[in-house]
């Protein structure tokens, strides 16, 4: 007998699709970016304060979401080249000028400082995001025109949503100016008259006033800062200027003072906030004069007569 067997084989595809994304994101909603831009000219002290800001630039992109109920990554990250020593600032080619970026803050009107990268679920419907960029100071300012100005670029994504990307860049260019005096009277001699014992009958007294003015030319707006230094001493940081080599007097010292106020020696150093640095004031434009006034001062109980001299630098900071 001839059994025939016969087989079936069944196969049975299974195709598992891919789950349709189920939300949107829109950056910018208007479809652009904000046009974001400095000024034509920018006219600033060589030595204002670094992280000194001097212009901001911000727009508002705009966010739109619907049925994302996923979590949403935002990263922002910037197309430029860091200025040395800083993390968030980035080159203009102009010395000591630099942009800083920044971008609204998950949902809210705070800001943030990019890059950054920030995950969280957002809610549907549209609502402002802002960009912004600051024009900042980020050491001695050189004088040129911005060139090749660093450009922020945003990225979106998420499971349930399309990846969003967009940039953030900055029109125009920016003409700067770093202001500086010219000194007019590089040296002050001061030719103080002679003084007896009676004159600084205690330690604290002074004497023998004699006043001259520094000559500056700036231009209009320039902030003046100035520093004295003790040349014999350095490091002096007291309001008593050492004597130099070849006084024979001893029990007394020296003062220069602004005004009525004892000036305090610092570093030899044009950097705003210096140790001990003063605003001498600010230029109208133009001649400028810094009233200075040396005198003796008694620096102790035993007082011995002879000749006075001191030697002092000073620094001028354009803020």
């Amino acid at each position: 007998m001839l059994i025939r067997l016969h087989a079936m084989l069944c196969i049975v595809l299974i195709v598992a699709a891919c789950p349709a994304l189920a939300g949107t994101l829109t950056f910018p909603t208007a479809g652009s970016m904000p046009v974001l831009s400095f000024p034509a000219s920018v006219s600033v002290g060589r030595d204002r304060a670094p992280g000194s800001v001097l212009s901001v630039a911000s727009g508002n992109a705009g966010l739109a979401t619907s049925g994302a109920n996923c979590t949403v990554t935002k990263d922002v990250t910037v197309n430029g080249t860091l200025v040395p020593g800083y993390t968030n600032v980035y080159q203009t080619g102009v010395p000591g000028i630099g942009v800083h970026f920044y971008i609204t803050a998950y949902f809210n009107d705070t800001w943030t400082d990019v890059p950054t990268s920030q995950s969280f679920n957002v809610p549907d419907g549209k609502t402002p995001h802002y960009t912004r960029a600051d024009l900042v100071v980020t050491g001695p300012v050189g004088s040129g025109t911005t060139s090749n100005l660093p450009s922020m670029f945003i990225k979106f994504s998420g499971s349930c949503i399309e990846t969003v990307t967009a940039t953030q860049t900055l029109t125009g260019s920016t003409s700067v100016t770093g202001n500086s005096c010219s000194v007019t009277t590089p040296t002050l001699a001061f030719d103080l008259p002679r003084a007896f014992s009676k004159n600084l009958p205690s330690v604290g007294a002074t004497t023998g006033d004699t006043t001259l003015s520094l000559g500056l030319n700036c231009p209009a707006g320039v902030k003046v800062g100035l520093t004295l230094t003790d040349a014999v001493n350095p490091a002096n940081r007291s309001s008593t200027l050492s004597l130099a080599p070849g006084s024979s007097a001893a029990g007394v010292g020296l003062q220069i003072v602004n005004g009525e106020t004892p000036l305090s020696f610092g570093p030899d150093s044009a950097v705003a906030g210096t140790v001990n640095q003063w605003i001498a004031g600010t230029s109208t434009g133009g001649a400028m004069q810094v009233p200075l006034t040396a005198r003796y001062v008694r620096t102790s109980t035993t007082l011995v007569p002879g000749s006075v001299n001191g030697k002092a630098t000073f620094t001028m900071s354009y803020q």
